[in-house]
């Protein structure tokens, strides 16, 4: 059945818009629209067109600069209503949003002169040795998008066994040892060019970076036995999303997964909860450049 995300969203819309200068609970907000938490920002971020940090930094922007037009409250007042940690924080914001200090909002005789928006874009998406990931501070939220859009395929996948070796921190940190280590154990047993996936478990708009994790993964035979250091699990296979784009700078991957992302908020098809990875076709370690899946989980 197709989803109409924007009505799914709508509740959330509505609730963010009363209670957008209070304390957030991801979880209870993540249920109205009934989605998880860990697809929940993609999923906001692809229709809304902003992330749910930036919507709510806007509306508490929003209501600081009417409380400085109208009420004419200081700076600081201003600031410490709407969450900000001192009237320098709020000016940095104001001015990145506005283009104007607030100061000169609060004095201003008409707001017509400053109705504009100045929105930066920053992309940061870390690359390794084999592959990359998504950074913790941008990737799930600030990107722009390509110009030209690869469509988005359905692709169901088989079930296998990974040999892994566990990375927890930052995403696109300590990956290259990692790498190292799998391959090294991986080219005497014949396994050097299987089948390549980057697995993310976390979210970071929810995990905190220093605990993400991220799964270096080949496909091996169900009877491959790993040596110490090494680990084996299976690999459940189903539906997913896909891109398949070949990367010839690090920069591009933010915008490709935002981009499936989106293509699959406006198809109607809903992500369940296993995690998202990305799968190496192949990857030139002198050039960077990459042929890679993007892969989204779909319900069946």
């Amino acid at each position: 059945m197709k989803v109409d995300y924007q009505l799914r969203l709508r509740p959330v819309i509505r609730y963010l818009e009363k209670h957008f200068n209070e304390p957030l609970n991801l979880n209870e907000v993540a249920r109205l629209a009934n989605l998880s938490p860990y697809h929940f920002h993609r999923t906001f971020k692809a229709v809304q067109g902003e992330t749910l940090a930036e919507f709510l930094r806007r509306l508490r922007l929003q209501a600081a600069a009417s409380e400085l037009f109208y009420k004419k409250v200081s700076v600081t007042n201003a600031a410490l209503n709407y969450g900000f940690s001192s009237s320098q924080s709020l000016a940095k914001a104001f001015r990145c949003h506005f283009g104007v200090a607030p100061s000169a909002f609060r004095e201003c005789i008409t707001v017509g002169a400053f109705s504009h928006l100045a929105k930066n874009s920053k992309i940061g998406h870390a690359n390794s040795k084999k592959g990359n990931a998504l950074n913790s501070s941008s990737s799930y939220t600030d990107t722009q998008y390509l110009t030209g859009r690869i469509n988005m395929k359905t692709e169901h996948f088989d079930p296998s066994a990974l040999a892994y070796v566990r990375v927890t921190g930052p995403y696109g940190e300590g990956y290259e040892e990692a790498c190292d280590k799998l391959w090294a154990w991986a080219s005497p047993n014949g396994f050097a060019k299987n089948t390549c996936i980057f697995i993310y478990h976390d979210n970071p708009e929810i995990t905190p970076a220093e605990k993400c994790r991220t799964d270096i993964c080949l496909m091996v035979p169900d009877n491959t036995q790993p040596t110490a250091g090494i680990e084996k699990k299976p690999f459940s296979g189903g539906r997913y999303g896909t891109l398949r784009q070949t990367v010839t700078d690090k920069s591009q991957y933010g915008p490709l997964w935002e981009d499936l992302m989106k293509q699959i908020t406006e198809s109607g098809m809903e992500c369940d909860d296993r995690p998202c990875f990305e799968l190496y076709h192949s990857y030139d370690p002198q050039t960077q450049v990459a042929d890679v899946s993007f892969c989204m989980p779909l319900k069946a």
